[in-house]
């Protein structure tokens, strides 16, 4: 089983101007990313896929580590590789874009990702891959300046981005009345599942291709209790209860990402066309009910802020001062992929 994975944009999904010493993001005769700096990257097609990595030693994503290995053959940017393939993050850099409209600067932190093939690996770097948590993934269309680059990166496989969301048009009890997750703002109350009306400290958005690891999963009307279709994120944890839980997991109720219970079914990945995706942060990690579905807020753990920038971050920081200090518990126990798959093999669980 994977140890963790880890969402990689292939080089030839975005452009490259303005490199020295290099061709692309191949360092050529240095492995330090040192060749980017003063270049702009542009992302074309925010086409993340997510790659299983093994790692035998730590939960690091990092330069460097033989321990690091493809779970099973899986392809990057147009190459599919054997398991057991070597990968690693061969250089750090950091990007940055100011809004023309606002002046706002907003920066990211990138890493080069690399299928160590032997020879000289820097010469080979096939993707990228964002520290920045749920969420943190710079915009498409628009130019990110290198400014900075990095030998050597270490970054624990939990703070790299990965999308967890709800559709726009889900469903949503708040206040007021019913409304959608494109709708609600700041100071919104929404109504969670034990029927406690909690205001909306931060919503984030972004606008996706729906394919790759941003494909939805699409829900069906009647299973989980739903009453209609709903979308969500991939990475998004949906609230599992019943016995079937108990029995295998010794809890009543797990959070399980949607993409493990995919079926082909009742549960499928509806890819083609654009996406919206709608983050809602409250002050605690909550399950909100949308359209019968239970499923979780924005988890505000340390790697929130890293998944905003900007303004944004700034709010951030200032309404949730300790949120780089310590994690906050999940509202229930929540299950890896690999264990919630096991739920999605039964037809009477995911139903």
């Amino acid at each position: 089983m994977p140890d963790y994975s880890i969402y990689v944009l292939d080089e030839s999904d975005v452009t490259i101007t303005g490199t020295s010493g290099g061709n692309g993001l191949d360092g050529v005769t240095q492995g330090d990313g040192s060749h980017l700096v003063g270049a702009t990257i542009t992302i074309n097609t925010p086409n993340w896929t997510e790659i299983f990595v093994t790692d035998s030693d730590d939960p690091n994503f990092q330069d460097s580590d033989n321990s690091q290995t493809l779970n099973g053959p899986q392809e990057v940017d147009g190459v599919t590789y054997s398991g057991g393939q070597r990968v690693e993050a061969e250089y750090g850099f950091t990007v940055s874009y100011t809004d023309p409209g606002t002046g706002v600067t907003s920066t990211w932190q990138l890493i080069g990702f690399n299928v160590n093939e032997g020879g000289t690996s820097y010469a080979t770097v096939e993707g990228i891959a964002v520290i920045g948590g749920p969420g943190g993934f710079p915009p498409a269309g628009v130019p990110l300046t290198v400014t900075s680059a990095q030998e050597g990166p270490n970054y624990a496989a939990t703070s790299y981005a990965t999308p967890i969301c709800f559709a726009a048009d889900t469903p949503v009890e708040t206040g007021e009345g019913l409304t959608t997750m494109g709708e609600v703002a700041i100071g919104d109350r929404i109504r969670v599942a034990d029927w406690r009306l909690v205001p909306v400290r931060w919503v984030g958005r972004s606008i996706f291709a729906a394919d790759g690891a941003f494909a939805p999963v699409r829900i069906a009307r009647g299973t989980l209790g739903t009453t209609q279709d709903i979308e969500v994120s991939q990475q998004h944890r949906i609230l599992v209860t019943g016995w079937q839980a108990e029995l295998m997991f010794g809890e009543t109720e797990v959070l399980v990402p949607a993409i493990a219970l995919v079926n082909d079914t009742s549960v499928r990945l509806r890819r083609g066309g654009r996406i919206e995706y709608i983050h809602v942060l409250f002050d605690g990690h909550e399950l909100i009910e949308t359209g019968g579905l239970v499923s979780e807020s924005l988890h505000p753990g340390p790697m929130a802020l890293e998944a905003v920038q900007g303004a944004a971050r700034m709010e951030l920081e200032r309404l949730f001062p300790d949120l780089t200090h310590a994690e906050r518990p999940l509202c229930r126990p929540a299950l890896r992929r690999v264990e919630a798959q096991v739920l999605a093999a039964d037809p009477v669980a995911v139903s």
